[in-house]
């Protein structure tokens, strides 16, 4: 087995039965263990430190899911950080000296959250800005609330640029940067106070069923034209009171075979003329 599939074996969410015995439920499944590993290696060292990695994976598993829970962002699928989390838990118990260290856990979360940062520093962006822009953009973000509260509102991207002393397109940019980390529905929105945040107001387009019973109507008045009130009567009749053809032969005093006769000619006109 490689180490790969190792990652992927420890990296699956975990169940109430991997609480109550994590090795015993691999074993169980027909996976393959930590153990089993250190048992396929030809060194007793190797294989011992194998199992303890996976002795301490498996153990700090809430670590790395507590971590995962504080990158949580728009745009990605929680299980998705959380399995980023537990590979970088895996990548710390290989690393790991306990004679070397004071800890496994101050050890381990800040190669856990490094993974994270870089999973959401790579896979973010829709479309990727340039670096500078990138950097500039973290400076905004990070500007933005402390200006909020010494100004008592939200600060305008000319109150930004002359906090940091850079030209008002360049903020202006960074902040359309973030734009770019997910993909933001197209909306209708007010436009901002300040023409340069001013966002382009659009409305989405969706299918409006309207539309297509005004022209079917439309169509049919236009076949209609011409038609006597015995027609609109026999319409009336089928298509709005919904009768039967029996029904209708006893409403008009006539037979049903006079009646469908009747419906039969009228409703192949009108096709023909909505045909035309």
């Amino acid at each position: 087995m490689t180490s790969v599939e190792v990652e992927r074996r420890v990296a699956q969410p975990r169940t109430a039965a991997h609480d109550a015995n994590p090795v015993l439920e691999a074993r169980a499944a027909g996976g393959t263990t930590f153990e089993d590993l250190a048992s396929d290696v030809a060194s007793p060292e190797t294989a011992a430190r194998a199992q303890e990695a996976g002795d301490l994976a498996i153990e700090y598993l809430g670590v790395a899911d507590a971590l995962a829970k504080r990158f949580r962002c728009p745009g990605h699928d929680p299980d998705d950080l959380r399995q980023v989390a537990r590979l970088g838990l895996i990548k710390a118990a290989n690393r790991y000296r306990q004679d070397q260290g004071h800890g496994f856990v101050p050890y381990a979360v800040p190669t856990i959250t490094g993974e994270l940062k870089r999973y959401l520093r790579d896979q973010s962006w829709v479309v990727r800005p340039p670096r500078g822009i990138q950097e500039l953009r973290l400076k905004v973000n990070a500007l933005r609330p402390r200006l909020a509260q010494h100004l008592g509102h939200e600060p305008s991207t000319r109150e930004l640029s002359a906090e940091l002393a850079l030209p008002v397109e360049d903020v202006a940019e960074a902040q359309i940067a973030d734009a770019s980390m997910v993909a933001d529905p197209i909306e209708h929105a007010d436009a901002s106070e300040d023409p340069v945040e001013r966002r382009l107001n659009v409305v989405v387009a969706e299918e409006e069923p309207g539309y297509e019973r005004v022209e079917s109507m439309q169509a049919l008045a236009d076949a209609l034209v011409g038609a006597s009130a015995e027609d609109y009567e026999l319409l009336h009749l089928r298509f709005v009171k919904e009768l039967t053809q029996d029904e209708i032969a006893r409403e008009l005093g006539v037979s049903q075979m006079q009646v469908s006769r009747l419906l039969r000619r009228l409703l192949g006109r009108l096709r023909r003329r909505m045909a035309a």
